[in-house]
């Protein structure tokens, strides 16, 4: 009869919970924080009893914030994953990578670098209209394809969320290996030393001469938009090729495009770890830089109150709920609490 109780109690407050993992004996700990995968995207992120914080990227963490906002236990923003990974300039998320073979063709990659870095700019200029931001990037997804960014999601401060901004491999260099030697404590298949000469040293050599055509690549979501003002003609590109075709793809499939015999991309936006791991030797490939510096944020509908450094150590014994909690968002998060030594499981 005992048992039966013990059984129906377990059962009854399993029902008051959107998803029952944290009642009886579901390995939660209240000495760790307790991980719960998202999926893929933010569309399970939902103010729920069973889930006290998200880690979000943005624009997902902002449109939460934006669609909840009438509601009395709507989502906050109250963490920083770029500020608690503790560098003033974040940390390299996303970088871009070209074809070793462009460098033996011409030299208008210095202009391209040049490019990159005027995006940034140009972002945030108040004369650039979101309109043409998200028309520059959705008219380059693929045909059906659902955009990350849109008009009512868009804004300059979730642009300046999503950390923008050009850093050249030889000036990104000690920061890259030492973040890929902190995901290689959460994630042991990371390649924390890729060769020297897969970091491009800065130098150009020679006349400018632009090339024939080049295709280039990116992840929808906050890397496409290193490229925005390029591909709406916004940028000056400096003459980089007869031809440039821009495709903005799926995260899932940016891999596809730098492997292989013969890869699609002539230059690729890609996440630094799978940079690392794919094309570290640098026989093919050659970074040259930094597009991204983190776009990762805690919201709660549960409280408003704010994770720092000083207090980190709060989160103990909560549940964390995490998009892509097996790829960099989560990566990340996991090397952060472990910098603040916080012992962490993952709830299945």
């Amino acid at each position: 009869m005992k048992k039966f109780f013990v059984t129906l109690v377990c059962a009854v407050l399993a029902a008051l919970t959107v998803v029952g993992f944290t009642a009886c004996n579901d390995g939660s700990a209240p000495d760790k924080v307790n991980l719960v995968g998202m999926g893929t995207d933010a569309s399970g992120v939902v103010p729920r009893n069973d889930v006290d914080y998200f880690v979000v990227p943005e624009p997902a963490a902002s449109a939460k914030i934006k669609a909840t906002a009438s509601s009395p236990n709507g989502f906050k923003m109250v963490g920083d994953l770029q500020q608690l990974y503790g560098e003033d300039n974040g940390y390299p998320q996303a970088v871009v990578v070209v074809k070793n073979s462009l460098f033996s063709s011409g030299n208008g990659l210095g202009h391209f670098m040049n490019a990159l870095t005027s995006n940034a700019s140009w972002l945030q200029e108040d004369s650039t209209e979101i309109s043409t931001i998200v028309e520059a990037v959705t008219t380059h997804l693929p045909s059906g394809t659902t955009p990350m960014f849109s008009a009512n999601n868009l804004t300059k401060s979730v642009i300046a969320n999503c950390g923008i901004r050009f850093t050249r491999a030889s000036d990104d260099k000690t920061e890259i290996k030492s973040f890929l030697t902190d995901l290689k404590t959460v994630q042991p298949s990371v390649n924390a030393t890729p060769a020297d000469s897969f970091f491009f040293d800065g130098g150009f050599a020679g006349v400018i001469n632009p090339y024939e055509s080049l295709e280039i690549y990116a992840p929808d979501g906050a890397p496409a938009l290193a490229l925005a003002g390029l591909m709406a003609g916004e940028v000056d590109t400096g003459y980089v090729a007869n031809t440039i075709n821009y495709h903005i793809v799926n995260a899932s499939t940016i891999q596809t495009h730098v492997t292989g015999a013969n890869p699609d991309a002539d230059i690729c936006i890609l996440p630094v770890n799978l940079a690392a791991n794919l094309l570290g030797s640098g026989e093919k490939y050659t970074m040259l830089g930094t597009v991204t510096h983190g776009n990762l944020y805690i919201i709660s509908a549960k409280t408003g109150k704010q994770i720092t450094a000083d207090n980190i150590s709060e989160l103990k014994g909560k549940t964390v709920g995490v998009v892509n909690l097996a790829a960099v968002p989560g990566l990340t998060f996991k090397l952060i609490l472990n910098k603040y030594k916080i012992a962490y499981t993952e709830l299945s």
